[in-house]
């Protein structure tokens, strides 16, 4: 059960976009490059280069068990985890200015 209020998610959100710990907020940068194309022009070429990103992530959010009820409540065969991350990181160095 949930002792949390129901701004408590977005004090959360708002606090990690604020600075990555107790210290100096990020750097904001100049702004997105210009010959950075956007994540839904590139996504949705038929044949796109990739390269491998290495990340782990918290166990405690336990996204692999929440990514494949997300993908057998929606009946799908194949849910594109790269593609929702290359669209997530974007959006977050966007928002950033890089």
């Amino acid at each position: 059960m949930r002792t949390e209020g129901p701004g408590a998610h977005q004090e959360q959100h708002t606090r990690s976009q604020e600075a990555p710990s107790e210290g100096e907020p990020y750097a904001h940068g100049p702004g997105r490059p210009k010959d950075v194309p956007e994540a839904a022009v590139v996504l949705n070429q038929r044949i796109i280069a990739r390269e491998s990103l290495d990340s782990s992530v918290p166990a405690a959010l336990k996204l692999k068990k929440r990514i494949k009820r997300f993908a057998l409540d929606n009946e799908l065969d194949h849910l594109p985890i790269g593609d929702i991350v290359s669209v997530a990181l974007d959006e977050w160095l966007t928002a950033r200015g890089f």
